[in-house]
């Protein structure tokens, strides 16, 4: 009888932990809110000390941030690390060689955005394609990754590259124009927003804001 308890109880924690730990598109505060056959879009948002499941990084992702928040992570079996989020961050890391279980919780009194791109695919890895005449923040083997200013925003004309998603931190009022289809775009703050492969395009602003635009174009 003894021996029957403790095997079950061994069977418990089993499930308890692999119901404890999730892939991260399936973590309650991380939300799909775009995907197709090269980005997945998870859009997540965290309210003051709140702190999400424990969840597991595997896929290669491009990461914004869209807030100046107090957070802390906890990877599996090691303590709380604090640290401090800014607006406009963005950064690459391949989750595929390095995964991540860890769960993320929001010491601020404030909202916690950011937005976690799972690249589900590459687009022209060996074409040597060089980076937009924007700001690099990032050149990886994955992605190029673009601020995009007041100052940098000049009706120039974009076209030939890769699939992008772009993410308006600050300001608004920012549209993009696409020449090729004949329409317009409004990228709205704290979105993200999808360009098509091969899109020609350029952008224009009439905001009084500072702005502040993140540009992920794919490999």
């Amino acid at each position: 009888m003894s021996y029957r308890l403790s095997f079950l109880s061994i069977l418990l924690m089993a499930a308890f932990g692999a119901q404890a730990q999730v892939q991260v598109r399936n973590e309650p505060r991380h939300k799909n809110v775009f995907e197709n056959k090269y980005f997945r879009v998870l859009d997540v948002n965290i309210p003051p000390h709140d702190t999400t499941l424990q969840h597991i990084h595997s896929t290669p992702s491009v990461i914004l941030l869209f807030t100046n928040t107090v957070t802390a992570q906890q990877l599996k079996g090691q303590a709380w690390v604090k640290s401090q989020s800014v607006a406009g961050s963005a950064f690459y890391r391949d989750f595929a060689k390095d995964t991540v279980i860890h769960k993320v919780s929001n010491w601020d009194t404030a909202p916690y955005h950011v937005t976690d791109i799972e690249l589900l695919s590459t687009y022209e890895p060996n074409s040597s394609r060089k980076p937009l005449p924007f700001t690099v923040l990032f050149d990886s083997d994955r992605a190029f990754a673009y601020r995009v200013t007041d100052s940098s925003i000049n009706k120039q004309t974009i076209s030939n590259r890769g699939p992008m998603i772009a993410g308006l931190v600050a300001g608004d009022d920012v549209i993009l124009h696409d020449t090729k289809n004949h329409r317009s775009i409004n990228i709205k703050p704290g979105k993200e927003t999808y360009i098509e492969p091969g899109t020609s395009f350029y952008l224009t602003t009439t905001s009084k804001k500072e702005i502040n635009l993140v540009l992920f174009e794919l490999k």
